[in-house]
């Protein structure tokens, strides 16, 4: 009874509490599937990074030339500003606390979002605590619309 007890406890130690906050701010634009991602394929951008090239978008890590511009005179005023060569940006942080037992994927604490290039507003957020293929189910369903808790 104590030995099961105990195998009890160690499971719902090392299963935890998943939990995923989706915010989605407006729809993506589904005729401009163009996306600048971070570089590299570890963790979680990795994944995210192929979940998007199965769903058909097209990635570049190089997000363009800064640019500097205005006017020079007795008041100047400069802007610089970054462009792009994507419709989005997509932001990625994440860290490992755990080992999922579902799977033996790692736990992950993170936060994703999708940047609309064009007007610069955020069109979706995914953050929280829990195995990494379900964050990257997450994000892909927020990412067609669809809430998820």
């Amino acid at each position: 009874m104590l030995k099961n007890l105990a195998m009890l406890a160690m499971f719902s130690v090392l299963a935890g509490c998943a939990s995923h906050n989706v915010q989605v701010y407006s729809q993506i634009d589904n005729a401009n599937k163009t996306i600048t991602v971070p570089a590299g394929a570890g963790g979680l951008k990795g994944k995210l990074k192929q979940a998007l090239a199965n769903d058909g978008w097209k990635m570049v890590v190089y997000g363009g030339p800064s640019v500097t511009e205005g006017e020079v005179g007795a008041k100047t005023k400069l802007e610089q500003y970054d462009t792009f060569n994507s419709r989005y940006q997509l932001t990625v942080s994440s860290e490992q606390f755990d080992l999922c037992i579902k799977g033996l994927s790692p736990d992950i604490i993170y936060d994703v979002s999708i940047i609309d290039t064009k007007s610069g507003a955020e069109v979706l957020t995914v953050n929280g605590k829990g195995c990494e293929p379900d964050a990257v189910k997450a994000f892909m369903k927020a990412l067609h619309g669809k809430m998820t808790g």
